[in-house]
């Protein structure tokens, strides 16, 4: 009983996941598919322990080549959610490639195992795997030589971890910069949560690297010890699915923009700098345009009738700071007029936050405490105690 839950536990939270992505009906949900897929195949993995864990080591002789498709296909299905979250267009036909090895070795597997007899199978699983744990292979033999292609299966699979999360984590902190460029609201919108979760993914990668030189046979004689991979990975993966589905998909949305800008790279003049400057200027301060909530800089130049880039340029080269950090610069300066007014002492933080052009009361309270070095209800607190 406690061997059956431990053992199902992340294969269940996998698979709900893997469901829920697969066949939702939200749009722009490319991304979202490439999750399903990456929540299936780890699904697959925990379907092939539990024959392994169950001893039904004929079956899950087969089942090993099914194992080292998944296992193999996990880290570029999680790198293609990433790439397709960040408004990175992937070619089907190109990102093939990294599936190969999965291919590849998996059909290796399952041919090996087609020639050996059911009793080899067996014998495969139990002296190879479980006693010998991968270590003095005799590739004399059949067992042997299969059991030297899971061995070169983990090291490739310890590579790719390395490799994807590396670059994805590099990818994200990337996206995370360009949207401060975009958007006045980056909440829901920022992928940070991706970073951290790929930094987790590669703890547990550590420890799965642990469990495997630890080697299965130490868990299949003690099935307590069962309990802290499978609540650690069952935790990891229901966070991914979680954080994702909150994930506003704004891929298409934020691609098109950069499409639209790729050759806007012509310098402006002074003159027209000065005059930019001054429209801008007129459009914060007067129009007080700060006060959408969603505000974007592509609505910026559409109402200044100029384009994106020079907008940016402008705000980098002028003001030294992003365009959300420009944005923010002028709802917290209204905040801070709003907090001091005793006409609005008694009013809420949130009622000031949705006064100043702030989507949030959160992104509202990081901004004011980026800007004045303490969160506005700390402000609001000192100013009654002046």
């Amino acid at each position: 009983m406690i061997k059956s839950a431990f053992l199902l536990l992340p294969m269940y939270v996998t698979l709900m996941w893997a469901l829920v992505f697969l066949f939702q009906k939200k749009p722009r949900i490319m991304a979202n598919k490439s999750l399903g897929l990456f929540m299936l195949a780890a699904s697959v993995l925990y379907v092939t322990h539990t024959f392994f864990f169950f001893q039904s080591y004929h079956i899950y002789s087969f089942l090993e080549s099914v194992y080292l498709l998944a296992l193999l296909s996990i880290c570029p299905l999680f790198f293609a959610y990433i790439l397709l979250l960040t408004a990175n267009k992937i070619k089907c036909a190109h990102y093939f490639i990294h599936f190969i090895p999965a291919i590849l070795f998996s059909l290796a597997s399952l041919l090996f195992t087609f020639y050996l007899s059911p009793d080899q199978r067996v014998d495969y699983v139990k002296d190879v795997l479980i006693e010998r744990n991968l270590k003095d292979l005799n590739l004399a033999t059949l067992p042997g030589f299969k059991g030297l292609i899971l061995l070169i299966v983990r090291i490739i699979f310890i590579g790719q971890v390395m490799i994807y999360l590396l670059v994805g984590i590099r990818v994200t902190n990337k996206h995370n910069k360009r949207l401060t460029e975009f958007y006045s609201n980056t909440e829901g919108r920022s992928v940070q949560w991706l970073r951290h979760i790929s930094i987790v993914m590669l703890i547990v990668a550590t420890l799965g690297i642990f469990f495997a030189v630890v080697g299965r046979s130490y868990f299949a004689k003690n099935e307590i010890s069962l309990l802290f991979p499978s609540l650690v990975f069952s935790t990891v993966y229901f966070l991914i699915g979680f954080y994702a589905n909150q994930q506003i998909l704004i891929s298409d949305e934020l691609a098109e923009v950069v499409n639209h800008t790729t050759n806007e790279h012509e310098a402006l003049g002074d003159s027209h700098q000065e005059l930019l400057k001054g429209k801008l200027l007129t459009l914060f301060e007067s129009e007080k345009i700060y006060r959408l909530s969603d505000l974007r800089i592509t609505t910026i130049s559409e109402t200044l009738q100029t384009n994106r880039t020079y907008i940016s340029r402008l705000i980098n080269e002028e003001f030294g700071v992003n365009f959300n950090e420009f944005v923010n610069k002028y709802r917290v300066e209204e905040a801070e007029a709003l907090l001091r007014s005793k006409e609005h002492a008694f009013y809420t933080l949130d009622y000031i936050a949705e006064k100043s052009g702030f989507g949030s009361t959160n992104s509202f309270t990081r901004a004011f405490k980026d800007c004045k070095g303490v969160t506005p209800g700390t402000f609001r607190n000192n100013l009654k105690k002046a």
